[in-house]
């Protein structure tokens, strides 16, 4: 969705501020800044209702790489790896047959930042709140909690709506460094791992 063209003039003087590596500057310009009257070709500032977005699935079996659910891309040199992924997991149905339909266990070769925005996640039904961020750096396993993984094995695989959610993760093959700020350790969930306590090992005798 983009606005229609608009611009602010015979305002007077303007104070203008800009934030750059930290620090605050700011001159004084004749009259608004937003004097534009057009946008130039496609160069259009615009927004994306998430909700919109137009979700892919299986309609048969297996659960399908995450990536489907990209919005947002910008491709590195390398190919597989992305300077930066944007992927939502929005309301959507699910409908596998034979098929495990939390994301499974996995090791990524791009660091993954995942978040909540509302509702529930899929892989971790409880303890993962709205405003709650994980952080999966390169090549750490990671999967459903237990809680989840149990459910997920005894439900009944009739199709139902994943609905009321939004979850985004960012995927990029740069590392990822929190901020060692107090206010921001002070959020940190040390237990986090804890979560994976108690899976069961689901395999036969003899590891068949």
């Amino acid at each position: 969705m983009t606005p229609v063209a608009a611009y602010e003039q015979g305002c007077g003087e303007q104070r203008l501020i800009a934030k750059f590596e930290g620090a605050l500057w700011q001159t004084t310009v004749a009259d608004s800044p937003l004097d534009v009257v057009a946008w130039h070709g496609n160069s259009v500032p615009y927004k994306y209702d998430l909700f919109r977005f137009n979700a892919i699935g299986t309609v048969s079996y297996d659960h399908p790489d995450p990536s489907i659910y990209t919005v947002l891309t910008s491709p590195s040199a390398v190919r597989g790896l992305a300077n930066i992924d944007f992927v939502i997991f929005p309301p959507r149905w699910m409908v596998g047959e034979d098929t495990f339909r939390p994301p499974w266990y996995h090791r990524n070769l791009m660091n993954e930042l995942m978040g909540l925005v509302v509702g529930v996640y899929d892989a971790k039904a409880e303890g993962f709140v709205p405003g709650g961020a994980s952080l999966h750096s390169r090549m750490s396993a990671h999967g459903p909690d237990a809680e989840t993984a149990e459910r997920a094995e005894n439900a009944e695989l009739k199709p139902h709506k994943q609905d009321g959610t939004m979850a985004f993760m960012f995927e990029t093959h740069a590392v990822f460094r929190p901020s060692a700020h107090p206010d921001v350790e002070a959020t940190r969930q040390v237990d986090y791992d804890n979560c994976w306590t108690g899976i069961k090992a689901r395999f036969g005798e003899g590891g068949k």
